[in-house]
């Protein structure tokens, strides 16, 4: 064997054996407990949810859980503790300037990849349940997810990587209510949203109201049928009697007893005209008066829109 061949054996072992050195130091430096949350992070921050859920060791079919509905611009660590069994719990921060949070993550070790290179796995999935009900209506959006519960005023559970930010919203344009955003937790949590009627809707019962009264006013009779209006007489009644609506009427929509069904009280007036014949001395007279009245019912918002109910007028 020539010098030159045995100088550049040599060198070609040095070379190996620096690569080798090399990919060691990148197997220990990206292989760690730190940086295996770190990559959860930036999946979950750039809204990669399949990487953010292999990462989380979940295994289909699992329903894929939420992700962030914000843009977070903090997802960094912070800290790193191994505890005598192994298990290493890494502090992690994430969110944005206003909402950032400090999340623990706890990590054992798992089997190595391809039998060399380390490998770390949660020691539960970092994903977190959150239970969400509207008050008084069974529609909400959560992040951009429209869903349906049960019923009116009961819950629905919604999974999310954790610490994603959801945002709880309400998916009817008829009510109104503040939506609700929080970082999920692995705890979980419950949102619940407090539902009141919207401008439109109390409009549009106003209308459907004033529809019903305007066909009560057509009754020419003293004491139109289903009506909350009416006047009794001991007098002759000369002419039909006449009734006209005022136009001011004074409407509360408020929750009713069961959810999602609104308690509806309405206060007006109407002007009663009619010619009468006095019975003890038949001198006719003009009455022309206004009287007032009070409208009760209910109404509940059907798929096809609200449903108002008129109740007979109270004894």
């Amino acid at each position: 064997m020539t010098r030159a061949a045995l100088v550049w054996g040599g060198a070609a072992a040095a070379i190996l054996g620096l690569g080798g050195l090399a990919l060691a130091v990148v197997i220990v430096t990206t292989a760690t407990p730190a940086d295996h949350v770190q990559r959860y992070l930036d999946a979950l921050a750039r809204d990669d949810l399949a990487t953010a859920a292999r990462l989380a060791g979940l295994e289909p079919p699992t329903a894929m859980p939420l992700g962030d509905a914000g843009e977070p611009g903090i997802h960094r660590i912070i800290s790193t503790e191994t505890a005598p069994d192994g298990v290493v719990t890494v502090i992690a921060e994430y969110g944005d300037e206003q909402d950032a949070v400090r999340v623990p993550f706890r990590l054992e070790p798992a089997p190595p990849t391809l039998g060399l290179v380390p490998a770390w796995a949660f020691v539960r999935p970092p994903v977190g349940e959150i239970e969400v009900v509207a008050d008084q209506h069974d529609r909400l959006v959560v992040n951009d997810r429209a869903l349906r519960t049960p019923g009116a005023g009961e819950a629905v559970q919604v999974i999310a990587f954790v610490p994603a930010r959801v945002t709880v919203s309400l998916a009817e344009p008829l009510l109104r209510a503040e939506s609700v955003t929080t970082r999920v937790a692995a705890s979980g949590g419950r949102i619940v949203l407090a539902v009141r009627p919207s401008e439109r809707l109390e409009r549009t019962v106003r209308r459907e109201l004033e529809e019903v009264l305007l066909a009560c006013t057509e009754q020419r009779v003293l004491q139109p049928a289903g009506c909350p209006f009416g006047i009794e007489v001991v007098d002759r009644v000369i002419e039909p009697p006449v009734w006209g609506l005022d136009d001011a009427l004074d409407l509360i929509i408020e929750p009713g007893d069961e959810p999602g069904v609104w308690r509806v009280r309405g206060e007006g007036s109407v002007q009663f005209t009619v010619t009468l014949q006095r019975l003890f001395d038949g001198v006719l007279v003009e009455r022309d008066e206004p009287l007032g009245f009070v409208v009760r019912g209910d109404v509940v918002l059907e798929p096809e829109g609200p449903v108002l109910t008129v109740y007979p007028p109270e004894g």
